[in-house]
């Protein structure tokens, strides 16, 4: 299963790519990159810091539905408030997880929404 992760913080790329280990990950370090990454290779399953240099992530993701992608995009975020929760089901993210993860939680959603997407 090949996944794309697009997160800035070199700590969280560690412990993510730790959590989901055994799967095909590829990184993407801004919102650019993911972009680019994820118009041009066939991914399983999106990942997004909404925190990110240049494009964040609720960009990427509108860019992403704008162009038609039904791919399942999940949204990382350090941010619980309601107004950026709101803001992330209406840029197209199919969930909105929160920071800090366990790793357990982050394997759970990724499961959930890889079931649903195949």
């Amino acid at each position: 299963m090949r996944l794309l992760l697009a997160d800035d913080n070199e700590m969280n790329v560690e412990l993510f790519s730790a959590a989901l280990d055994g799967y095909d990950l590829v990184i993407a370090r801004d919102g650019s990159q993911a972009l680019d990454r994820a118009l041009a290779q066939k991914f399983d399953l999106i990942l997004l810091d909404i925190q990110m240099p240049g494009l964040d992530g609720y960009d990427v993701c509108r860019a992403l539905r704008a162009k038609g992608l039904k791919t399942p995009i999940l949204a990382l975020s350090a941010s619980a408030m309601p107004t950026d929760v709101h803001k992330g089901h209406a840029a197209g993210f199919d969930a909105y997880l929160t920071k800090p993860i366990s790793p357990h939680d982050l394997l759970r959603a990724v499961r959930s929404h890889t079931r649903t997407a195949a």
